[in-house]
């Protein structure tokens, strides 16, 4: 797998890339939160700023929601995780989905530590009987020692 950045149709410096790749976070960086738009308080508006590990989780929630190519001059950003929804959940589709997550959030967003990463079958009452899977993850901050989990259903 190529790892490219690309700026406006340029491919930067590795200098640069590395540069913004490895920044200190600190807690006066601020980010958008993901989803843009919190149903439960409507009274902030879309674009709601978020910081530290909501900010983190905001990073990886868009990350793994991205399928891979959807993203404009980003082809490889997001994950390929729809050509697993209706595969039988085996082992070995636990192992390829897990070795993809892991893979992906590590070329893209270095600063998240997954501390361990479940799957299984999702089987809710929103589903409408469709087959689907969900990923817990348990991730920390490289910068921090503060712990949280995501849960996501694809």
């Amino acid at each position: 797998m190529s790892k490219t950045t690309a700026i406006y149709g340029s491919v930067p410096l590795s200098r640069t890339k590395n540069e913004i790749i490895n920044t200190i976070e600190s807690d006066d960086v601020f980010g958008v939160k993901f989803p843009l738009y919190d149903s439960t308080n409507s009274g902030k508006g879309l674009f709601v700023k978020t910081k530290g590990l909501e900010l983190l989780k905001s990073e990886l929630r868009q990350f793994i929601k991205t399928e891979r190519g959807e993203r404009v001059m980003l082809p490889n950003f997001g994950l390929s995780l729809r050509r697993y929804l209706f595969e039988p959940l085996t082992e070995d589709l636990v192992r390829n989905l897990k070795k993809e997550v892991i893979g992906g959030i590590s070329a893209y967003i270095p600063k998240a530590v997954i501390l361990s990463i479940n799957v299984f079958s999702a089987d809710s009452p929103d589903g409408f009987g469709v087959p689907g899977i969900k990923i817990h993850v348990v991730i920390t901050s490289s910068t921090s020692d503060q712990r949280t989990d995501l849960t996501l259903s694809l």
